[in-house]
């Protein structure tokens, strides 16, 4: 899924992807920001729920403008026009203008069904564009640039929505509550910290970049527990997954969700400090995008695992742990 306007003939040096904590650090302080949460829209691309391509989904897309300057103009001037902030109506405007340009164009073959761990000439899993095709595209809206910033993606008459000289960080989500079937839904989210005093540099404007995919709240009934009653039967336990530093725009989750709940729905451990660090481990050492023999661990991928246990303590809402692993820690 790549228009005519995707196409570059000459390509600046793409920024480094790093993780959302080391893109933060880069970016510094958050001083002056604008945030659009939860926009409603349609994903006509992408995989839902059992991994069929290409059906339409519901969308909801958040976004985080963060500013190099504060609100100095629009403050004094008490307008929005004033050049150092944006209207986030038409922010907003711009986001469902380029969703409704995807449902426009449907792709063929709707009812294809994306076979599992297969992965196609361009990457993907499955036939037919991505949801990071459609995310690409959104960004595209947005900056101009594609998301690693190496090329303009705009005709050269066009003006990016967003002045890049002004920015000190972008951030993008795009939540599909549909796309899993036992959580509360997939997110996919870029964030990017921007060159400061870029001024009218045409060059690559972004410093460095994160993208990572996060599985909300999987509900696995798992053996787990020390309690003698927790040794009689399976609880619910509510597991939150993160890929940070995710290298892919492959539609990855379905087969991440099925490698969570096979693994949890098998186990049998006391706490869940060891359940986590294998949920961990099992997807850096053994999960593989179709048949690319990298895994996730030599991607340099970073894994979070958030597990709660609802019913465990009855007079709080849960006991909880989070561990995270790969890329540079220990």
């Amino acid at each position: 899924m790549e228009p005519a306007q995707f196409q570059q003939q000459s390509a600046d040096p793409p920024a480094p992807l790093l993780t959302n904590w080391q893109v933060a650090a880069g970016a510094g302080e958050p001083i002056a920001v604008v945030r659009v949460h939860n926009l409603q829209g349609t994903l006509p691309v992408g995989r839902d729920a059992w991994g069929r391509a290409n059906k339409a989904q519901p969308a909801l897309l958040s976004t985080e403008v963060s500013f190099q300057q504060p609100f100095h103009a629009a403050a004094a001037g008490d307008n929005v026009a004033s050049g150092d902030t944006v209207h986030y109506g038409n922010l907003s405007k711009r986001l469902r203008e380029s969703l409704d340009r995807l449902s426009a164009t449907p792709p063929k073959n709707p009812d294809a069904a994306a076979p599992a761990h297969k992965a196609d000439a361009a990457g993907g899993i499955g036939p037919g564009p991505s949801a990071a095709d459609a995310f690409e595209m959104l960004w595209v809206g947005l900056t101009g640039r594609v998301v690693d910033g190496s090329r303009r993606a705009l005709p050269l008459d066009q003006v990016p929505f967003l002045d890049a000289g002004k920015l000190r960080s972008l951030t993008l989500t795009v939540d599909l509550p549909k796309a899993s079937l036992l959580g509360a839904g997939v997110a996919l989210a870029v964030t990017a910290c921007f060159k400061m005093g870029l001024g009218e540099e045409k060059a690559n404007p972004l410093q460095s970049y994160a993208r990572s995919l996060r599985i909300h709240s999987l509900h696995i009934p798992t053996l787990i527990g020390v309690n003698a009653n927790e040794r009689q039967a399976k609880q619910m336990v509510v597991a939150d997954v993160e890929i940070d530093r995710l290298d892919t725009t492959s539609d990855i989750h379905p087969e991440v969700e099925k490698l969570v709940f096979e693994t949890m729905e098998s186990s049998s451990f006391e706490t869940l400090e060891a359940l986590g660090s294998l949920l961990a481990d099992k997807i850096l050492n053994d999960f593989k995008i179709g048949d690319e023999p990298k895994t996730a661990r030599e991607r340099g991928w970073q894994v979070k695992v958030s597990l709660a246990k609802p019913i465990a303590v009855p007079f709080a809402e849960c006991p909880a742990v989070e561990i995270k692993a790969g890329g540079a820690l220990p």
